[in-house]
């Protein structure tokens, strides 16, 4: 065989390597995508259960480049912080060792192999992976779960059958040009040389573990040595940081300094383990030997378990390393944008979470504006209306962040619950927005008043504080649902919508009897209105939100939002009847004058 011709099978076999490992991944984080987000956020300040979770979630993932790319959006969001992101950094690493060992399976079989272990070998386990794989994915149906399973099945195969080209192609280069081989990797031995180019290989494919994957096709020829291979793995670790420094760009100080911390790790290990390897080089008998698949995959895996006992302790200093690197200037603006971060757009399930964590903050921001409105009309002031439209503003800006990165969502893989829950999510952002222009309305209404010393009846006071209280307890439960994503507190939230309707009409029928009888002006009758059209359009878009909460865990198909409202309504179920009388119990007006 030429040169060129192993150079394109081994080319082609790297990229059904690399293909096969995307589809594995997808695979795994889209069966567990809900759990990995659970493990991420049950995070806590503890370091030991930090260097667990990023392990675990390396493995899922099967990049250390991935999770620590996630670890920076998450510290970018101020969901975490640094020294948390030091724990998870130096799991990762140990958790992407699992791809190494898994492909050491495709060694050659050991005479005297009994047969029931020889269908574990790659020439018959992959062509096997490829048929039941293919087989879930076909006979799956609208079974999400089934065809997840089926896509890691079919990565795993297409991952072996690329690591068998790659294995071919090197066999067959090496046997042309066995003295070149030999020529290349004698110069190797220079450890700098060989960390460089193991740094440089892992940069420019950006994966430690198709780096090593490579590494570990080459290793089947017997033409590498333990003296040429040592230095390239520890370099391909150190060159696995590119991923992770790149996506700190443009980030936060905090996002930056944890790319520098998952290079430092790496760059101290490397250069402890040099240390410790030379200076006890003549006693290790075989330096000049051949390495193998599973000499590759130990050591890649003892280099980061070691690396990561020796340097724990020392987390507080690769922090403060990384804080004399990237130094502290003004203090950085955060908020809920900062969790919509494009970073989190390759594991969507984690996109979603963050969404709806920034949606939370932004039904809260309206919440205080109902809250803000209701001090202003007991006081009869306009204190707070410079604080309305902070948070009208801040309103507007999450309408347009969240709608263009639920876009970006939409446009990811992903499957039939997290679709639908995305599409639900662009109406109920616009109907959180829509509660904050209510609001602005109402404090322009406020601010009538008080300019030109409007005054309201008693009885109309009386009426309007209690229908401000309605409508505070309608916004209150709907943020309380939302956040918590609960039936049961949505369930409870249209039954008190039309009790608010019930107050409205009967708020303006004895309005407009006070106007015929001459109780109050035309000028407080105007603004009097507008408020009570307002409020109830506030508690319109509360509605509107808790139906959404009640169609996205409903497993009924064709949910009709109308038509489930139209049959609560007239139907009146016991637990609706029994909240619709609860409620206008409480919000009951007091008798005409």
């Amino acid at each position: 065989m030429d040169i060129f011709s192993s150079a394109i099978g081994m080319l082609g076999g790297l990229g059904m390597f690399l293909f096969g490992m995307k589809i594995m991944s997808e695979g795994l984080e889209k069966s567990t995508g809900d759990k990995m987000k659970s493990i991420i956020e049950s995070l806590t300040s503890n370091l030991i259960k930090s260097v667990i979770v990023g392990a675990v979630v390396a493995a899922l993932t099967q990049s250390s480049s991935a999770t620590t790319v996630m670890v920076i959006g998450f510290i970018n969001a101020g969901m975490m912080t640094l020294r948390q992101g030091v724990g998870i950094i130096m799991g990762a690493n140990i958790g992407t060792t699992i791809t190494a060992q898994i492909l050491r399976l495709s060694g050659n079989a050991a005479a005297g192999t009994p047969w029931y272990l020889l269908i574990f070998k790659p020439d018959i386990l992959a062509p096997v992976a490829l048929i039941v794989g293919a087989v879930l994915i076909f006979t799956a149906g609208k079974k999400e779960k089934l065809k997840c399973v089926g896509e890691i099945i079919i990565g795993f195969g297409i991952l072996f059958i690329g690591m068998q080209n790659m294995e071919g192609s090197v066999t067959a280069l090496k046997e042309t040009y066995e003295q070149q081989f030999q020529n290349l990797f004698a110069s190797m031995t220079n450890p700098v040389l060989g960390i460089l180019s193991g740094a440089g290989v892992t940069a420019l494919i950006q994966s430690s573990s198709a780096s090593i994957g490579i590494l570990q096709a080459v290793a089947t020829t017997g033409a590498i040595t333990f003296a040429a291979a040592v230095p390239i793995i520890m370099g391909q670790n150190i060159g696995t940081c590119i991923t992770a420094i790149l996506s700190s760009i443009g980030a936060s100080k905090n996002a930056k300094r944890a790319a520098c911390v998952h290079l430092y790790f790496n760059v101290i290990g490397t250069i402890i383990f040099l240390v410790v390897i030379y200076a006890l080089r003549p006693f290790i008998p075989f330096w000049d030997s051949s390495i193998y698949k599973g000499d590759i995959a130990n050591f890649h895996t003892i280099f980061n378990v070691v690396n990561t006992l020796i340097l724990l302790p020392f987390a507080g200093v690769l922090v403060k390393l990384a804080n004399l690197t990237i130094r502290s200037s003004a203090e950085e603006v955060t908020g809920p944008g900062a969790l919509l971060d494009k970073r989190f757009l390759s594991k969507p399930a984690v996109a979603i979470s963050n969404t709806t964590k920034a949606m939370v903050e932004m039904a809260k921001t309206a919440r205080q504006n109902v809250q803000y409105c209701l001090d202003m009309i007991k006081d009869e002031n306009t204190n707070y209306i410079d604080n309305m439209k902070e948070n009208e503003n801040t309103l507007d800006q999450l309408e347009i962040l969240l709608t263009n990165y639920l876009t970006e969502i939409a446009d990811t893989p992903l499957n039939a619950e997290e679709n639908k829950l995305v599409s639900g999510y662009f109406h109920t952002v616009n109907d959180i927005e829509r509660i904050g222009d209510y609001c602005d309305n109402i404090g322009s209404s406020i601010g009538l008043m008080v300019s030109q010393k409007i005054k309201f009846t008693d009885y109309g006071k009386k009426g309007l504080s209690i229908f401000f209280d309605a409508v505070e307890h309608i916004t209150d439960l709907t943020v309380q649902a939302f956040e918590a994503n609960s039936t049961e507190l949505a369930e409870r939230i249209e039954p008190l919508e039309e009790v608010i309707d019930d107050i409205k009409e009967n708020l303006e029928k004895e309005h407009l009897d006070r106007l015929k009888q001459k109780v109050c002006s035309v000028e407080a009758g105007v603004v009097f209105l507008e408020i009570l059209s307002n409020l109830e359009r506030i508690a319109d878009h509360c509605s509107n939100v808790g139906v959404a909460i009640i169609q996205n865990k409903c497993e009924t198909p064709n949910f009709n939002t109308h038509e489930y409202l139209k049959k609560i309504h007239k139907e009146m179920p016991d637990r609706y009847r029994k909240d619709y009388m609860h409620f206008k119990e409480k919000y009951a007006l007091p008798k005409a004058e």
